[in-house]
């Protein structure tokens, strides 16, 4: 209802897990770290936790798109089933057949086992998904144990991903539940946002949406934050019925009084809740007041109890302590563990849309902590030593000026053009003046440095703030920006602190281009397509995108990391620009 007059090209708070709008804390990412790692490692459990509405079902979404395509995925949400209904619903997601009646456990886990075993043959993972599992009894925990126990001599079968709340930490802590809890491999726990963490999560679900004006001033915030104690699901379903209230108000912000009114209108009387919160803080109080009496009788017994002897042992023990305190404790760091989960966690935000790549990071392994660092002195220090100057990004991304019209001008400028006109919508419309065209995309730094374009990327500072940087060129762990028209140096690892994915790039489309070349087409697209494999293994001399073209193109897809499905988009069209020497602009990537 509110979306056209706001300017939202959908509901920025809607509660479906869509990953597009996950917000990636720091947590987040860890948490997304430690699911990839236990995903990628041989079999077992991966297990969330976290309380209602912090997002589980969301990263576990974001997950899903780390999945190959060959994977085969059952997902089970609803998991108050028997053992014998859990089996059935498994096979049902599997594509399993089975007998209409008189099954018993045994059937199930017959017919299960032995799709594993031939999906294990064509190297197909197979992953089993349970949501809401803090419901299941403990015969079906009992089961879900069993199904780990499928396996061949080098590998598990079967990949267990276990969602639940915080309840269920408390059921897989019993005794009789301990060989399942052996068997978790990865485990994280979400907590709620914190309060800048709730301005951000607001911005990025309005950017995401389209819309970058901030329409929740920071009181707005504030309050969201104390009503919703963190938790996304609540933000959204304030946020939501808020903008409702502000555009039956005819407002363009969302003030305090609109955002008291819908919690009113989403919990029920908020004067009750505030008043029982009020009732309550006369007992801290009261409750430090006893503490700090029952110490100080304590403390009294004690020294007039207490034998001298024992004082003065406690003294020579805290003189001991102190000189231990004071001792250097040797630190051992597990850097193979710490590495693949940092190296996960910068593949998770891969975009999965159409012409999308699949690329493996390249790790920058530094020195571990535990190894001496060499004595330098100015006899043996090189210029290669000298450290390379960069600049604060916090000091950039708190510049206001930092907005898309001067991102959009440094992009332009990158391509030789110039970007008059400050009206921030038709910076694509202009782009199409000099045949050049926009292509958002949603990835991370891997997917960034293998579209290998300047790009204008939408950051979030410390404050919640949205600013617009363009980059421009990337060397080690370097990259060159434009932040309202200034350049600066940054590290790349500063840059992906307060990046969550979006970016903007250009790029340049071939003559009589209109949409993505497929199977069967003809025409002067096609002799181009051609042309691109002239005097290469790949030449061919037909008009027409036939089978025999088509393996051409899948092949160069394949070797250059993309969707191999033949269909030539704009991210291939960029592969080939790239290739073909044409004069475009680059990140200009250096190792």
């Amino acid at each position: 209802m509110y979306n056209e007059y706001f300017g939202f090209k959908e509901a920025p708070f809607s509660i479906a897990p869509d990953p597009r709008y996950l917000y990636m804390t720091a947590q987040h990412r860890e948490a997304l770290a430690h699911l990839v790692y236990g995903l990628n490692s041989e079999g077992g459990c991966i297990l969330l936790t976290g309380e209602v509405g912090t997002g589980k079902t969301t990263i576990c979404r974001c997950l899903l798109e780390q999945i190959p395509d060959q994977a085969n995925v059952a997902l089970v949400l609803n998991p108050k089933v028997s053992e014998i209904e859990l089996l059935e619903t498994i096979c049902d997601e599997l594509n399993i057949s089975y007998p209409d009646q008189d099954n018993s456990v045994k059937t199930y886990t017959d017919r299960i086992y032995q799709f594993l075993i031939e999906s294990n043959r064509k190297n197909d993972k197979t992953v089993l998904i349970i949501d809401e599992a803090q419901n299941l009894s403990s015969k079906v925990l009992e089961q879900l144990r069993l199904l780990t126990n499928l396996e061949t001599n080098q590998r598990k079968l079967l990949q267990i991903i276990i969602l639940g709340q915080p309840e269920l930490l408390d059921i897989l802590a019993r005794t009789e539940m301990r060989q399942l809890a052996q068997r978790i491999t990865a485990r994280f726990h979400l907590q709620p946002l914190t309060g800048n963490e709730v301005k951000a999560y607001v911005s990025h679900r309005l950017a995401v949406a389209g819309q970058n004006i901030q329409l929740f001033p920071e009181n707005s915030i504030k309050l969201l934050y104390k009503l919703s104690d963190g938790v996304p699901r609540l933000i959204n379903i304030l946020c939501d019925r808020a903008l409702l209230g502000a555009y039956v108000e005819s407002q363009y912000a969302v003030h305090p009084p609109i955002i008291k009114k819908a919690a009113n209108e989403v919990f029920g009387e908020l004067k009750n809740v505030e008043k029982q919160h009020k009732n309550r803080q006369w007992l801290y109080p009261i409750a430090a007041l006893s503490g700090i009496t029952v110490f100080a009788i304590a403390l009294f017994l004690y020294l007039t109890l207490a034998p001298v002897n024992d004082i003065s042992n406690d003294i020579n023990s805290n003189e001991q302590l102190a000189e231990i305190q004071n001792q250097e404790l040797p630190v051992t760091i597990d850097e193979s563990s710490s590495n693949d989960l940092l190296s996960s966690a910068s593949d998770l935000a891969e975009d999965p849309a159409e012409d999308d790549l699949a690329l493996d990071e390249t790790q920058d392994t530094g020195n571990s902590p535990a190894e001496a660092v060499p004595d330098l002195t100015t006899e043996n220090i090189t210029e290669a030593d000298t450290e390379v100057v960069y600049d604060n990004i916090e000091t950039i991304l708190n510049d206001k000026k930092s907005d898309q019209i001067s991102a959009y001008q440094a992009l332009f400028r990158a391509w030789d053009k110039n970007y008059n006109n400050k009206i921030i919508t038709t910076a694509c419309k202009q782009a199409k003046e000099f045949s050049l065209r926009c292509l958002h995309k949603q990835g991370n730094l891997n997917s960034l440095k293998a579209h290998n374009r300047p790009a204008v990327l939408a950051l979030i500072n410390s404050q919640g703030d949205m600013r617009y940087i363009t980059i421009t060129s990337i060397q080690d762990d370097l990259a060159t920006v434009f932040s309202n028209n200034i350049e600066h140096t940054i590290k790349l690892g500063d840059l992906d602190q307060h990046w969550y994915g979006q970016f903007i790039l250009l790029w340049r489309k071939p003559d009589n281009y209109s949409s993505a070349i497929t199977p069967g087409d003809s025409g002067n697209i096609v002799n181009w397509l051609n042309n691109q494999f002239v005097d290469e293994q790949f030449a061919n001399t037909n008009n027409a995108y036939d089978e025999t073209l088509v393996e051409k193109v899948k092949t160069f897809q394949s070797q250059h990391g993309l969707a191999a499905d033949g269909i030539v988009g704009p991210v291939t069209i960029i592969h080939l620009n790239t290739k073909s020497g044409l004069s475009v602009p680059t990140l200009r990537i250096q190792s």
